[in-house]
């Protein structure tokens, strides 16, 4: 979740004329940030989850589904809900997101280092959409708020309702209507993108050669315009990939070294756990080659003009990764990328590698200007740097303390996972991740590999199949392999795999209920089962239902028809109506589903 703040967005024009000044607030308030809080330590551990929901509405009449442009009619009554609510552990806190059909939910105060914590994610994240689901169904049976992670005809024929015409001026496929009109900032961003890059941003993806699909598939809509690749589709405008759903996860550490360290293992994992949650094989209603949604983000999202895309040392503000920050880590940085104002950075007092990435950070413009907050009228938030940073939409991000709330402490959010059709399997991955920031500190894991490696493992994790298909570049010891995600999670030789080290660290943990230890095994099961591939992820159980379908004809394309019966499937496996063994065994469920019929 980015900066929100009401007001009046100035335009690209506006804004292009005031960047430099902007950036130097920025900076300004960076270097007091810095000053204030570097060496602040002994914070405890906390964490949390954002999880993005999606509301649709069935129209079984029609065998049609369609996704419902609701979340400014939700908003009000969801926080007003909340409001009544007096233990904190059961108050959501609600924001909108960039599409109204979208909205999203974290809890209102992180969990803490106590182990019990974990055994209360899958519940919280059962309350979320439970609330949704009430307002919905006050006033229809056919609205469900649903995890997920990308719509399948997200882009094609009358996808939205109400209704509205497809194409705009920005865009053939997706109308400005999806915009959500409470989201204070989204529509200046969009419209910024666009014109900042001043050229179209097409986003191509491989199509799923089925044995009936057109040799060579040519997208039609697109063949007049552009030059286009056979055998891809084409989307387009920053919406494409924003209007899909993820789950991110956010940690606190101790102290600005902790966070650091913590940051620069986490990064080699971003493509493991993009592999083991990709859920959205399916784009514009085909069945592609792609399996996550996040290349369809980085492609969307990327605002560079024509003459700055020829620079190979100036990335995307929407791409994996680039740097470790420490700098026993900076050998690993072997991607040169431009860089602003990091001798400056150097000289108060940052470490090398820390400094190269917030120069590397100044050289963005803010996407996005409040009128009203253009100008600070005090020194004591750091608004200016937040918005900048929050508009740089990496696999990972670097979130200093606010400098009006130190408690908030030095975090680094997990950005990458797509969002996944139950809470059992949400929960699964929050608590992994948070179970592996504590094995990394403890086991003082070295998992770092070049930047380079982690840029191919990213490519790597979006194809199809890619926990059973593909092999990753991974370090064990001294030594940096080829290895599968099954290997890489439950263990090869001398290494024991990252589910038996989370294992071993449960072992050693003093607080830890027989109860909480049992919830974590079965959590720890479906990782372990899913790296295996005994059990699907979610993108290969959805291939899966299409290519059984009664109705499909090996052509590639997934009708109304069949998305209809798909995603009335997943509401029924996501509200606890039918079993799923393929992605669930039974016996894995914790927690009483909490939405109702």
């Amino acid at each position: 979740m980015g900066v929100l703040s009401e007001g009046t967005a100035l335009s690209w024009k506006e804004i292009a004329s005031v960047s430099d000044v902007y950036r130097s607030y920025a900076l300004d308030q960076l270097i007091r940030v810095f000053e204030k809080y570097k060496d602040q330590k002994g914070d405890s551990f906390q964490w949390g989850d954002e999880l993005e929901f999606a509301m649709v509405r069935f129209d079984h009449s029609n065998k049609r589904v369609q996704l419902l442009l609701s979340g400014h009619e939700v908003l009000p009554p969801l926080k007003e809900m909340n409001e009544t609510v007096e233990e904190d552990t059961h108050r959501i806190a609600w924001h909108p997101e960039a599409c109204n059909y979208m909205v999203e939910g974290v809890p209102s105060q992180p969990y803490g280092y106590v182990s019990s914590y974990l055994n209360t994610v899958e519940a919280n994240m059962a309350l979320r959409r439970n609330q949704v689901q009430q307002i919905l169904s006050k006033k229809s049976d056919c609205e469900f708020v649903l995890n997920l992670a990308a719509f399948p005809r997200y882009g094609h024929g009358q996808y939205i309702h109400p209704p509205e015409e497809n194409g705009s001026d920005q865009s053939f496929y997706y109308p400005e209507i999806l915009i959500s009109p409470v989201h204070p900032r989204m529509k200046s961003v969009l419209l910024n993108i666009n014109e900042r890059r001043s050229l179209p941003a097409p986003v191509a993806i491989p199509i799923f050669r089925d044995s009936s699909t057109p040799k060579p598939f040519q997208d039609s809509p697109w063949k007049d315009k552009i030059d286009i690749q056979d055998d891809h589709i084409y989307l387009d405008g920053c919406l494409a990939g924003w209007g899909c759903c993820c789950l991110q996860v956010t940690f606190k550490a101790q102290s600005l070294s902790e966070c650091l360290q913590v940051y620069d293992q986490l990064l080699p994992l971003t493509a493991i756990m993009l592999a083991l949650s990709n859920a959205c094989p399916i784009w514009r209603g085909y069945l592609t080659e792609m399996d996550s949604r996040y290349e369809a983000v980085f492609q969307a999202g990327d605002d560079r003009t024509p003459e700055e895309r020829q620079r190979p040392t100036l990335n995307s503000r929407c791409a994996p990764t680039p740097f470790y920050l420490c700098d026993e880590h900076n050998h690993l940085n072997d991607v040169e990328l431009d860089s602003k104002l990091t001798e400056f950075f150097y000289k108060i007092g940052m470490s090398p590698t820390l400094a190269h990435h917030f120069g590397h950070l100044f050289i963005r413009d803010p996407l996005v200007i409040i009128k009203e907050n253009l100008y600070p009228t005090d020194d004591t938030t750091s608004y200016h740097f937040e918005n900048l940073n929050s508009t740089v939409w990496h696999s990972l991000r670097f979130k200093p303390p606010p400098l009006d709330d130190g408690k908030m402490g030095w975090r680094v959010e997990f950005r990458p996972m797509d969002i996944q059709i139950t809470d059992f399997e949400n929960a699964s991955l929050t608590v992994f991740m948070a179970l592996l920031t504590r094995v990394i500190l403890t086991f003082e894991l070295d998992l770092t590999i070049p930047i380079s490696q982690v840029n191919e493992n990213i490519t790597r994790a979006h194809h199809r199949d890619s926990v059973r298909q593909e092999k990753f570049h991974f370090r064990i010891a001294d030594k940096i392999s080829l290895l599968s995600i099954n290997e890489i999670i439950n263990g090869i030789g001398d290494f024991p795999g990252l589910v038996p080290l989370v294992q071993k660290y449960l072992d050693a943990m003093e607080d830890i209920t027989s109860d909480t230890r049992c919830t974590i095994e079965k959590y720890l099961s479906l990782i372990s089962k899913r790296a295996a591939g005994t059990l699907l992820t979610d993108a290969s159980w959805i291939r899966q239902f299409v290519t059984t379908h009664p109705s499909y004809k090996q052509d590639s394309v997934v009708t109304d028809e069949i998305q209809h019966d798909l995603i009335w499937k997943i509401q029924q496996i996501a509200n606890g109506h039918e079993a799923c063994p393929q992605l669930i065994q039974s016996r894995m469920r914790t927690h009483t589903n909490l939405c109702p019929e």
